[in-house]
């Protein structure tokens, strides 16, 4: 990729909306890792880009403050890929946009709407529309509890913080592990299942947030099978993780084909 930035310029701002809002992600990442130049970045209902270290390090670089992201309560865009691919910025400041119900609706995915919530806002004022955070105790409630549950944008969220809890005890708080020190023979979906059975074999208490992570994972997929620590293998758990992001792929793209089929453009 050859790009030439003139000297004169000190400020580059990467903007996108959706897939380009990834892109810009990637954009400023690259751009701030060649040209010493003070680089922003502003999404608009993007996708997870990276896991936990390409996040840590990308907020680092860039700087939290430099890194805004909004996303529509119910855009299901921003939930994918599924775990444990996580937002930039890490642990800072992301800027919600509320949207009606908890069911994902693709017309909440579309740039019209975006340019409607924010237009006349500034930063302060978007920040200030963001909810209350889930707590560590709300989570591990929310674990223990076996009631049936759907795909909905709450659920997703509760998931996604469980998964990145459950894999953090397992590895000694070092989540990030999962995208360091594996052989290229080995997925995304074998290294979570090696953490997670590594989990298994601790202290109890670890083990039985992996056993509630998989009975939830269960239950959002309609699996009513009872299963024990020991009935927990790595092989089980990787067929667990697959059908649980085949599920999540295929409602995503039942979500934004509807509103394709009805006609309103995306």
């Amino acid at each position: 990729m050859n790009v030439i930035i003139k000297n004169k310029i000190t400020h580059i701002h990467c903007v996108g909306h959706s897939l380009g809002g990834a892109l810009a992600t990637l954009c400023a990442d690259w751009i701030k890792s060649n040209y010493d130049r003070s680089t922003f970045t502003y999404t608009y209902g993007s996708p997870r880009v990276g896991l936990i270290g390409f996040s840590s390090r990308f907020t680092s670089s860039i700087g939290a403050d430099r890194i805004f992201r909004a996303y529509h309560k119910t855009d299901i865009v921003p939930c994918i890929p599924i775990w444990p691919f996580l937002h930039v910025p890490f642990q800072a400041q992301d800027y919600y946009l509320p949207s009606p119900g908890v069911i994902p609706m693709a017309e909440y995915h579309s740039i019209k709407l975006y340019i409607e919530s924010v237009r006349s806002q500034n930063w302060e004022s978007l920040a200030a529309l963001r909810p209350e955070q889930k707590t560590q105790s709300g989570l591990i409630q929310w674990l223990s509890i076996q009631s049936p549950i759907g795909i909905t944008i709450t659920t997703l969220e509760w998931l996604n913080r469980a998964l990145i809890y459950v894999l953090e005890k397992c590895a000694n708080g070092a989540a990030w592990i999962i995208s360091e020190g594996f052989t290229n023979s080995f997925t995304l979906m074998d290294q979570l299942a090696y953490i997670l059975t590594k989990g298994i074999n601790l202290a109890e208490n670890t083990s039985n947030l992996v056993l509630q992570l998989i009975k939830k994972i269960m239950t959002m997929l309609g699996m009513k099978k009872v299963v024990k620590a020991e009935e927990v293998t790595r092989e089980f758990i990787r067929n667990i993780l697959l059908r649980l992001q085949a599920r999540v792929n295929e409602f995503t793209k039942s979500v934004l084909n509807k509103t394709l089929v009805e006609g309103r453009a995306v």
